[in-house]
């Protein structure tokens, strides 16, 4: 959602700076300061601005600082720069005594944990990248990426196979492993590259972004640097060293026998790749995104156009005085960021909620703990929208009304949106007979008599569907199933115990003894109906659980 400009924090003279606050130095001549707290930058100043924070020191006032710096400088400059900064935390009384701690949290979703400094380290590949970043280094990697590219034209049908089918659990094991190096060697590429440039790379540990696990590295010092080339360099380090890992991957794989370390290997390039593609989407903070914004040279690019955005929205709904004065795509870069956003918040949503839901209870747990998140983030999103507004002189009556039309407007789409409900299960075909299977603990009658179903390949990526039926008549039966009707892993003789229907084929290829099936409800309902349905015959529902043990046991 849209956010709001911040509130001046109130200044306090005397002021001092707090004792982890730092006015650095410029790593090459004319190049900015960097204001900064736990050697993490907070802002980029002038040498002028630089001097007058070097000369706060808890004694003077501003008149004083004014005639220590001499002319032009005036009492109301000195007080404009103090409070301009005031927000970044950098003033202190000298009461507090801030640590670098090695846990970290960084609004709004994302936890840090140190583990070592890896400037050192990083030194001393220093040769390498020089290596690298010679031209003549241009003639060997574009024959790797011209390998790759015939890898995978050659193993085209392998790379659709190994992303819709089920794959031996030893493939996903050697690809996590070979995932989770590569990923630090990812992060270890931009800190390897601002070394080079200069700079100095602080920290490098692990984090959970948004509750998923990832490695960092500190490469924030980049911003001394006076080139803006070389802090895109940096910034797209990253993704060419996935790009590098993957084309290896795929120009290897050409040369094994079918095994399913191949599989692994084909898998890990084609991912390599995706990786090195999406992280160059510039709506959303990945590494193209930091790209663009060191190109342009706006330092909190999305934070300052998201803010244009909803200063605009402001001023022209809801009345309230405008405030940006800046570039005009501003705005447009601060909307496209907003939908990028909230579309892969929702694309993750959509693939990862159904497999948790088929988890049982402790899969609604989660899938109730990333709602609940998902609600406060936007709640706080609106209170600092319309509060922003407020600020900015916008009249009450503007807001209450926006904000019963948008309710109404709710309320509205909640009613006449149609939607069928879609349950993910799976399927067995043998002997001519379809059983369409859902895990134990599924909601009771969540399948009914002439559903349609589709049914699909049960990959890690893509699920192709090889042909349609519908639920029969006969009630459901406890059975059993293979496990890659519920994940795609391919475990020969290990079964899951499941709630079997019976379904009448009406349309297929050759079907495969297993896979995925998306079952559409007959039953037409509204979003509203059907989102108090999902809710509901949830099992935390209070008494659902007891509800379900009481039906359950069908034979």
């Amino acid at each position: 959602m849209l956010g709001s400009s911040k509130t001046p924090t109130p200044v306090q003279w005397p002021v001092q700076l707090a004792p982890a606050a730092s006015i650095d130095h410029p790593l090459v001549d004319g190049g900015p300061w960097i204001v900064a707290m736990n050697s993490v930058p907070k802002s980029r100043v002038s040498a002028d601005v630089a001097a007058v924070l070097r000369a706060v020191d808890g004694e003077r006032n501003p008149a004083q600082i004014a005639q220590f710096l001499g002319l032009p400088w005036t009492a109301a400059d000195v007080m404009g720069i103090v409070r301009k900064l005031a927000h970044t935390g950098i003033f202190d009384g000298g009461t507090n005594q801030p640590r670098d701690r090695r846990v970290q949290f960084r609004p709004p979703l994302t936890v840090q944990f140190t583990l070592f400094n890896p400037a050192p380290l990083l030194l001393r590949f220093r040769p390498l990248v020089a290596a690298f970043a010679r031209p003549i280094a241009a003639l060997p990697l574009a024959l790797l990426l011209i390998g790759a590219m015939v890898g995978a034209l050659t193993a085209g049908p392998s790379i659709w196979r190994v992303l819709a089918t089920p794959l031996a659990l030893e493939v996903y094991l050697y690809v996590a492993g070979a995932m989770f190096a590569s990923t630090l060697l990812h992060e270890l590429g931009h800190g390897m590259a601002l070394s080079y440039f200069g700079g100095t790379p602080r920290r490098i540990g692990i984090m959970l972004f948004y509750l998923s696990p990832a490695f960092f590295c500190d490469v924030t010092d980049g911003w001394r640097l006076n080139s803006r080339k070389q802090r895109v360099v940096i910034a797209l380090a990253g993704p060419l060293v996935h790009l590098g890992l993957g084309s290896i991957a795929l120009a290897v794989q050409t040369f094994l026998p079918a095994s399913s370390v191949k599989d692994a290997v084909l898998l890990y390039g084609v991912i390599c790749w995706a990786v090195a593609i999406l992280n160059l989407f510039p709506f959303i903070k990945l590494d193209g995104y930091v790209a663009l914004m060191s190109a342009l040279d706006i330092p909190h690019l999305r934070q300052k156009s998201v803010k244009a955005l909803a200063d605009v929205i402001g001023s022209r709904v809801l009345g309230a005085r405008a405030s940006f004065r800046g570039n005009g795509l501003l705005p447009w870069f601060g909307l496209a960021s907003f939908i990028a956003g909230v579309s892969f918040m929702m694309i993750g949503f959509q693939r990862i909620v159904p497999i948790f839901l088929q988890l049982g209870y402790m899969g609604h747990i989660v899938v109730f703990a990333i709602l609940c998140l998902l609600v406060v983030m936007a709640s706080r999103s609106v209170v600092q929208f319309f509060r922003g507004a407020a600020e900015n002189g916008s009249p009450l009556w503007r807001r209450v009304l926006f904000m019963l039309a948008g309710s109404l407007a709710i309320g509205v789409l909640l009613a006449v949106i149609p939607v069928n409900r879609v349950t993910v299960a799976g399927y067995t075909y043998m002997n001519d007979q379809l059983l369409i299977v859902t895990p134990n603990g599924s909601s009771d009658g969540a399948l009914e008599p002439g559903d349609s179903v589709t049914l699909q390949s049960q990959g890690m990526v893509i699920h192709e569907n090889l042909g349609h039926a519908t639920i029969g008549e006969h009630p459901p039966s406890s059975s059993s199933a293979p496990v890659d009707t519920i994940v795609p892993v391919a475990l020969a003789g290990t079964t899951l115990p499941v709630l079997a229907y019976v379904g009448v084929v009406e349309e297929s290829t050759s079907l495969p003894a297993s896979g995925r099936a998306e079952v559409t409800s007959r039953r037409q309902t509204n979003l509203g109906e059907w989102l108090w349905q999902a809710i509901s015959h949830s099992p935390l529902w209070p008494g659902q659980a007891e509800r379900d043990d009481s039906t359950g046991g069908h034979s």
